[in-house]
């Protein structure tokens, strides 16, 4: 390929004039068939370089525990100098747009120069390389996919060398004049890797092309502002990147300035709400199939059967899966049908490149990283996903305890993004290096909130508790989100947890923390959003859009300003009302708190839960046993126990009285009152705030206690087991009190 003239391109001002000028300096000498910039002298773009490199890539890796670099080394020993320099420009160009922290960003610099000291003699890198290595970069959407396929960059890279050295001279011409005939160019190189083609579409057209690689960013992009220049044009690669340019040249007109997609007042109008960046996933085949979980790791990849799924594409709306889902899969139950639609959209729209992924098989933990975006099989049965397995894997006892509990989440695919960071902690050392990239984006992703200040010696004491096991539910409501208090009557579960959304939200004024209870006839209407009559200024009747408790509290926890003060909404009775009633739709965002869904009654207006926003339930077990209890609550909801046999229940009555000096024979009848139960029998037991009553201290009140109120619950759960005489000889106070003093 003969020299051709450097092209008139334009440049886009901005930050970005650094990274777009340091990737000319290697580019333009390479499509323009110079001599390689770093020296002057060498031919680096050149089919017979990037053949040898490609084939030395192609190798594969000699230890995969070891660095990349280390490896890189391995494979280039005795290459020609033109590969090996061929190598520190394709290390260069693939890792210069990305945005890095201080800590990366010395990695990335160090493997340039690292790489350049193998030549012989060694190559003294000019200053024009590194003056576009700054830490903000432009490419902040996934830039985990660079980091852990750089082995498939490096390669396509070197195709794209290979398909440029075989142009025409007057082919390469009208690329370097054309945006589009460059893309072209790029596009028709073998085997497309589309986050580093659109990375070097960018590097050498950035008055055209954007920063942004990732399909589903640039297909939110489009979305969200292509009204703004009459609508899109289609859905193909290019009908896309032509919408977002009209789109740019719009918004940069409007701005008086080169607009940044990730800056803040601009990503909040077109990523999903409450984006939490990288996500990590449990990953589950039906029946533990051990062949498949082998094929996985062997083929570097994770597979989702949709046998009897109609052909869903990437980035279907949860709506759209919802319907199909309940159409295509009638033979299945409501429960399997809600974990396959949960499994679905996740596969296909929520789970991105750079998501860590791990499955569990005979106690033991496997991690890897999502590379690829969703592709079926040839039969349509089966959709999959490029995934990197790590080798090592992790005893499943040894992982911290938070962790087991999230991993014992029952379904197909679990959202466990929650302990994402002490996943991460698991990762090899390379990897966990190359993992601060993914965390970028962070600065731009709207802040989630700070986690609960620990709970004190001074709180658990004012309700007469331990404090351990206070502070374990507080963990768990951080880590879930939902949980309930469940026991018998008498158990404090209303009061502990008014007290504690209180204490966690650290709000005396009640703002921030509401109760509403349920019912029998408490519907959605009540709870969420429904239309209630309502008088016109005409005096005629009408009827009004209320926002219920959930809209209102959801809609305070969202505002900006809010989102790292926890809310709390407690639902008192849980089980006395028609949960799948109750809860309609609300049923997918409990589980998926970072993603949208629209409602019955507003169904232009989308809706999500905010991270902040935390559900305390209470359910009495003598009214109705959780067991009964609908399968997908109890899916999403953790359940503590609170009964008087164990903490932090149990002793708080005795606590409670000796802190205020008063006699603890009724702590020591309550004890004995609940010995009295059988055991099989423990969701009828006595709690302790019948005899945290003033009365309960004469003898007069506690007969009264006994009479009115402890013994008609007694009569009612033995009604047909036990008669008058039998239920007083066993739980009656005069003869508890005669036991008593009989010891």
């Amino acid at each position: 390929m003969t020299p051709t003239a450097k092209p008139a391109m334009t440049r886009a001002p901005g930050i970005s004039k650094e990274i777009e000028d340091a990737a000319w300096f290697v580019l333009g000498a390479g499509l323009q068939g110079r001599p390689s910039a770093l020296d002057g002298r060498t031919a680096t773009w050149t089919a017979s370089a990037a053949a040898e490199l490609l084939e030395r890539l192609e190798r594969g890796v000699a230890d995969p525990k070891a660095p990349m670099m280390t490896n890189l080394r391995q494979n280039l020993m005795g290459a020609s100098r033109g590969a090996k320099q061929l190598a520190v420009e394709m290390l260069f160009l693939q890792s210069l747009p990305l945005a890095h922290e201080v800590k990366s960003l010395k990695v990335k610099r160090a493997r340039v120069a690292e790489a350049a000291s193998w030549l012989e003699p060694p190559l003294e890198l000019p200053g024009e390389l590194y003056q576009g290595m700054t830490d903000h970069g432009v490419i902040r959407d996934r830039t985990a996919e660079f980091n852990w396929t750089i082995w498939d960059h490096l390669r396509w890279l070197c195709r794209f060398v290979q398909h440029v050295d075989k142009q025409a001279p007057d082919t390469m011409a009208k690329a370097l004049k054309d945006p589009l005939a460059f893309h072209l160019l790029a596009a028709e190189t073998p085997d497309d890797q589309p986050a580093i083609r659109r990375s070097i579409e960018y590097l050498a057209w950035p008055s055209y092309f954007e920063p942004v690689v990732a399909d589903v960013e640039r297909q939110e992009i489009r979305d969200a502002f292509a009204s703004l220049v009459g609508g899109a044009k289609g859905d193909s690669d290019e009908e896309i990147t032509a919408d977002i340019h009209r789109i740019r040249l719009y918004l940069d007109k409007q701005a008086g300035q080169r607009i940044d997609w990730y800056a803040r007042q601009l990503v909040s109008q077109w990523r999903k709400v409450g984006d939490p960046g990288r996500r990590a996933w449990l990953l589950r085949t039906h029946h533990d199939d051990k062949d498949l979980l082998a094929a996985w790791h062997g083929e570097e990849k994770v597979t989702l059967d949709v046998e009897h799924l109609r052909l869903l594409g990437p980035g279907v709306t949860a709506g759209l899966v919802q319907h199909a889902v309940d159409e295509d899969y009638k033979h299945l139950g409501y429960v399997e049908r809600e974990d396959n639609k949960t499994a679905v959209f996740a596969f296909l729209t929520v789970m991105k490149p750079g998501d860590l992924v791990l499955y569990q098989h005979a106690g033991a933990v496997r991690l890897g990283v999502v590379l690829g975006e969703p592709e079926h099989n040839e039969d349509n049965r089966r959709m999959r996903r490029k995934v990197r397995w790590f080798d090592e894997a992790h005893t499943m006892t040894d992982l911290p305890r938070h962790v087991q509990r999230q991993l014992a989440t029952p379904g197909v695919i679990v959202d466990v993004t929650r302990v994402v960071q002490a996943l991460q902690a698991l990762l090899p050392a390379e990897a966990e290096a190359e993992a601060d990239d993914a965390a970028a984006p962070a600065a731009v992703v709207e802040p989630v909130p700070e986690g609960f200040r620990p709970l004190t010696e001074e709180f658990a004491a004012s309700l007469h508790m331990d404090l351990e096991p206070l502070q374990e539910i507080a963990e768990l409501l951080e880590e879930n989100r939902q949980l309930v208090l469940y026991g018998p009557p008498g158990t404090g579960k209303t009061y502990l947890a008014k007290h504690l959304a209180a204490e966690l939200a650290a709000d005396s004024t009640d703002e921030r923390v509401k109760l509403v209870q349920f019912h029998p006839s408490y519907a959605y209407e009540d709870f969420f959003e429904g239309f209630r009559p309502d008088k016109t200024d005409e005096g005629q009747v009408s009827f009004k859009l209320v926002a219920g408790p959930l809209r209102r509290l959801a809609e305070e926890a969202a505002k900006p300003g809010n989102e790292k003060k926890p809310y709390f909404l407690i639902i008192d009775e849980m089980n006395r009302a028609n949960l799948a009633k109750v809860f309609g739709e609300l049923y997918f965002l409990l589980e998926y708190r970072d993603d949208r869904i629209y409602l019955q009654y507003s169904p232009n207006e989308p809706f999500t839960l905010p991270d902040n926003l935390y559900i305390i339930g209470t359910m009495n077990t003598a009214d109705r046993s959780i067991a009964m209890m609908d399968a997908a609550i109890r899916r999403r909801f953790s359940f503590i126990e609170l009964h008087p046999k164990t903490e932090p229940v149990k002793g708080s009555l005795l606590r409670f009285l000796q802190a205020r000096g008063l006699d603890t024979t009724p702590a020591l009848l309550l004890d004995a009152l609940n010995d009295a139960i059988d055991e099989w029998d423990r969701d009828l037991m006595i709690g302790p705030s019948y005899f945290m009553k003033k009365a309960a201290q004469t003898p007069s009140g506690l007969r009264r206690i006994w009479k009115y109120e402890l013994m008609p619950l007694l009569e009612e759960h033995y009604h047909g087991q036990l008669n008058r005489a039998q239920l007083q000889e066993r739980f009656g106070l005069e003869q508890l009190l005669g036991r008593l003093a009989s010891r």
